[in-house]
């Protein structure tokens, strides 16, 4: 199973701006099949994570992209996602295949060589791998570097870069073997998040070598 392209995550702040609903539909729009919107909330209620999954997922529906919920197989499951993230003390895979069967994607993000082997081998669909590069997310952490996105390509499983990553350093981490990129700052902060996701999704289409 492949994943889309671009994956945009979605943080309580961003999902607490009156604007969201908008932007995220306007971004559906114009990235269709190529962007996954990741649900990523930490401090949201379940019954509002949920509401905004379904509005999400109604998008993705009509433009062929994603919707992800990380970490909340229940809301993925009630939504009807594509597909859940899973983080290093989230369930196992098996389990979650167990009760949602091959209804969802499964993600697994991953720090590092071992890390990845053994959620390859508990059956994750893709992985979510960084960071690559420094982060304001991380601050004071070494990032992992293009190498870690190298060292995992072998594994035959779509790489999905995370950590610092602009469209201006898309095309190494794609020459390093990623299937595409997650972001949150490079979106969200930017003047106009419709406008930097397209601009984004245009510099994976171009990417040369892009698995």
């Amino acid at each position: 199973m492949i994943p889309p392209a671009l994956h945009v995550l979605v943080t309580d702040d961003v999902a607490g701006d009156p604007g969201f609903a908008g932007r995220a539909a306007d971004m559906q729009d114009f990235c269709g099949a190529r962007l996954a919107l990741h649900l990523r909330l930490r401090r949201t209620s379940v019954r509002r994570m949920l509401e905004l999954a379904e509005r999400l997922e109604e998008g993705a529906v009509e433009t062929d992209g994603w919707l992800v919920v990380n970490g909340r197989l229940d809301v993925a499951l009630a939504a009807g996602a594509h597909a859940v993230q899973l983080g290093s003390g989230a369930l196992p895979i098996p389990a979650v295949r167990d009760v949602a069967g091959d209804s969802l994607a499964v993600g697994a993000s991953v720090h590092d060589l071992s890390m990845a082997d053994r959620r390859r081998r508990e059956g994750a669909d893709y992985l979510v791998a960084g960071s690559v590069y420094e982060t304001p997310s991380h601050p004071g952490v070494a990032p992992a570097g293009l190498e870690l996105i190298e060292r995992l390509s072998p594994m035959e499983l779509p790489v999905i870069a995370i950590g610092g990553v602009t469209a201006e350093r898309v095309p190494e981490v794609c020459a390093a073997g990623a299937s595409g990129v997650a972001v949150i700052r490079a979106v969200w902060d930017a003047p106009d998040p419709v406008e930097a996701a397209s601009g984004l999704c245009d510099a994976l289409d171009r990417a040369p070598g892009r698995s």
